[in-house]
């Protein structure tokens, strides 16, 4: 009886650690881009189109990041280390 409560234990902690490392994990996209070397990767010239749009935002006088998956008008977002 009490090591299948120590194990039910175990189990639901299990659970809830997968549960906040998967929030964890779906937050960050990967797709941010902070330096104009990362805009590169984005679809576009420098004088049109998203890698514009980027090359625009990160070279602001203070610190910006851009999101190409945002909606227009939320893309470019101070940078505060978070994504």
């Amino acid at each position: 009886m009490q090591i299948r409560t120590i194990l039910l234990s175990l189990a639901l902690a299990l659970v809830i650690f997968a549960g906040f490392a998967g929030l964890a994990l779906a937050h960050s996209n990967g797709h941010e881009s902070r330096t104009a070397a990362q805009c590169e990767r984005l679809p576009g010239t420098a004088t049109e189109g998203e890698r514009a749009q980027c090359l625009k935002c990160v070279s602001r006088p203070k610190p910006h990041h851009y999101h190409p998956d945002m909606p227009n008008g939320e893309r470019c977002r101070p940078d505060n280390g978070k994504p």
